[in-house]
């Protein structure tokens, strides 16, 4: 697959994928916004931005927007990660025009009215409310940071309620100087488009776009920490996370590793959930996952479960890793693995949205393409051999622990320990 490619004379990149056959079209606006690129006393800022970009224009109420989208059945939205923050829609081909207009108007030229901004505040601190009711998120945010503590990578990324408080109009628009330029973002396109007519709507929506400012600089590499974090709250299960330090997203060992992460706790048949659900019933939900970023990453290991039982789970998750580095992968359960990696990632990417979301990433962190047919290659080309070193090299590392609930006794993690 050939991605149509170019640059326009303010440092913006584009990157389009045609998909004959389809009838829709998905564009996405990638900026390198999010909490990686806050200090402490700007944590929440990018996910703040995004809420207020879409509270009006100069030339769009929010309900114009919303209507805007709706008279042609398109869907629009946002999200904000730890590194980047990005505005999309999808349309039928004939309303990409539209599209492109009303997200430029929205990066371009929002108000930032200092009513919307307190009324915005509430709805935030709701959302931050939101996760600290939710056990098992607020696990996975005490484990971020205890892997990433003193690192930008484990500020939360929706802020906290005392920062939100004390967001103003010209705290958004001095971030917004530093983060949203030309340089710094990449328009991703997927579906059904004419390439030379899609580069004057860019060139047309976005030509005129200042480039002055700072490049985001690139981030230091997060040390590997052994930090044991617990947030006694009053829940019916106690939330255990286990996180080692693994590869980063654009390391070669990348594919091993999601080959590691499927057969060890990804699925039904992985190692963590036929021991502990299967075999002992301990638990409804376990699993493994890898967060990778563009300069490090993350294998992290979770379950929900009683106190009762939790000091249990923990051995037996324990008595896993070790014998996953002293046994290793077995061929049949690698090559399952890698054929459910490979099906996974296929039925993936059977949406405009889904592509666009992968070319706009893969440009926004790391400057390059990496199409369908390369994934797939280097997912076939992953050794046994390959997979059993980059298990015995991520789960020697030290690693850390998060635990949310309310138990008795402290929780012993000696069964991951040589």
């Amino acid at each position: 697959m050939a991605f149509d490619l170019k640059t326009l004379p303010n440092g913006l990149r584009i990157i389009g994928e045609h998909m004959p056959g389809y009838r829709s079209v998905a564009v996405g606006l990638w900026v390198e916004s999010g909490s990686q690129y806050e200090t402490p006393s700007e944590n929440g800022i990018s996910h703040f931005i995004e809420h207020m970009l879409f509270k009006g224009t100069e030339k769009r109420s929010a309900r114009d927007i919303a209507e805007e989208m709706d008279a042609v059945g398109g869907q629009l939205n946002a999200f904000t990660s730890k590194e980047c923050t990005c505005f999309y829609a999808k349309v039928v081909d004939e309303h990409l025009p539209l599209a492109m207009d009303v997200i430029s108007d929205l990066v371009l030229s929002s108000r930032l009215d200092p009513a919307d901004i307190e009324r915005e505040k509430g709805v935030v601190i709701e959302e931050i409310a939101m996760c600290e009711d939710n056990p098992e998120d607020l696990v996975h945010e005490l484990l971020s940071d205890a892997q990433y503590q003193g690192h930008s990578l484990g500020l939360p990324i929706l802020g906290t309620e005392k920062i939100i408080r004390n967001v103003t109009r010209e705290k958004l628009f001095a971030f917004m100087k530093k983060h949203y330029t030309p340089r710094n973002t990449v328009i991703s396109v997927a579906g059904r488009y004419d390439w030379d007519e899609l580069v004057q709507l860019l060139d047309k929506y976005f030509g005129a776009w200042d480039s002055v400012g700072p490049e985001v600089p690139e981030m230091p590499e997060a040390p590997a920490l052994r930090n044991h974090l617990v947030r006694e709250k009053d829940t019916e299960q106690a939330q255990i996370c286990v996180g080692y330090p693994a590869f980063k997203g654009n390391s070669p060992e990348s594919y091993a590793q999601l080959i590691l992460s499927t057969l060890f706790g990804g699925a039904m048949s992985s190692r963590l959930f036929q021991s502990i659900r299967e075999k002992n019933g301990l638990a409804y939900s376990v699993y493994s996952y890898v967060n990778v970023y563009s300069g490090v990453g993350g294998m992290e290991l979770y379950a929900g479960t009683s106190p009762e039982t939790a000091q249990q789970v923990v051995d037996l998750m324990g008595q896993e890793v070790k014998k996953l580095v002293r046994d290793g992968v077995t061929p049949d359960e690698f090559e399952k693995a890698r054929e459910s990696c490979k099906i996974s990632f296929v039925m993936g990417q059977e949406s405009s949205t889904s592509r666009m979301r992968g070319n706009g990433n893969v440009m926004l962190l790391y400057n390059k393409t990496r199409s369908y047919e390369e994934i797939m290659e280097r997912l076939s080309k992953v050794t046994l051999d390959e997979v059993n070193a980059v298990a015995r090299s991520i789960f020697t590392a030290p690693y850390c622990t998060a635990v949310v609930g309310k138990l008795d006794t402290p929780l012993s993690f000696a069964a991951f320990d040589d």
